[in-house]
C-alpha cells in the first residue's frame, strides 16, 4: 500500500510539474506576443508620422488639423497610401471629428482593414482625401496594417447621394470603399458623396 501511494504521489508531482511547466510556456509566449503586437503597433504609429502635406487644403482644414494634433483620434488601424493621388493618410478606428481632422476613419460596421470584406474609409473633401480628385481606374491603393501590405487597385468612381448606403454594404472579395465629400471646392455642406472602390490585387 505505502509503495502505491509513493507511486501515485511522485506521479502527482510530475503531473503537477508539468502542467506548472506548461503554464510558464504560456505564459512566457503570450507576453512575448503582446509585446511583439506592442512593438507591431508602434510600428504602425510611427509609419504615420511624416507632416502631411497641406498645399492643396483649405485654410479652414489646415487649422482644424493643427488643433486635433493636441487631442485623442482613437487607435491607428493602418496606413492608407495612394501615390498617384499624393495621400498618405493614417486610418483611425473612429469617424469622429477630430479622427477626421487629423486623418481618415474607418467606418464602423465595416470590415476591418486587413481582413475580408469591404473595408470603408472616410475623409474630408479639402483636407487628406483632396486628392481623390486626380484619381482614375486603375490606380493603385496601398494600405499598411498589422496584418501586412496590401495592394489594391481602383475598380470604380461614383458620385452618390449622401443617403445612399448601398456603397458600404458587406462584400465577400477583399475590397476598400473611400468616401468623401462632392463637389471638391464647393461653399457649405457638400450635396453628394465622392466613392472611389478598389479590389485586392
Amino acid at each position: 500500500m505505502n509503495a502505491l501511494l509513493k507511486s501515485l504521489e511522485r506521479t502527482s508531482l510530475l503531473v503537477g510539474a508539468a502542467l506548472i511547466a506548461s503554464a510558464g510556456f504560456a505564459w512566457v509566449g503570450g507576453v512575448a506576443h503582446s509585446r511583439s503586437a506592442v512593438a507591431d503597433f508602434e510600428q504602425i504609429k510611427e509609419m504615420a508620422v511624416p507632416a502631411a502635406d497641406q498645399r492643396t487644403w483649405s485654410e479652414q482644414r489646415k487649422a482644424a488639423y493643427q488643433h486635433a494634433l493636441s487631442r485623442e483620434a482613437g487607435d491607428t488601424l493602418a496606413i492608407l497610401r495612394i501615390e498617384s493621388a499624393g495621400i498618405e493618410v493614417p486610418v483611425f478606428d473612429s469617424t469622429s471629428k477630430t479622427a477626421l481632422n487629423r486623418g481618415s476613419g474607418h467606418v464602423a460596421g465595416t470590415a476591418l482593414p486587413g481582413t475580408r470584406g469591404n473595408t470603408a474609409i472616410a475623409g474630408h473633401r479639402d483636407g487628406f482625401f483632396r486628392g481623390l480628385k486626380n484619381i482614375s481606374v486603375g490606380a493603385e491603393i496601398q494600405l499598411a496594417t498589422l496584418h501586412g501590405q496590401q495592394r489594391f487597385r481602383v475598380s470604380e468612381i461614383l458620385i452618390v447621394d449622401p443617403l445612399d448606403v448601398s456603397v458600404l454594404d458587406p462584400a465577400d472579395e477583399t475590397m476598400i470603399t473611400l468616401i468623401t465629400c462632392y463637389p471638391f471646392y464647393f461653399v457649405g455642406p457638400a450635396p453628394e458623396r465622392f466613392i472611389v472602390r478598389a479590389t485586392l490585387i
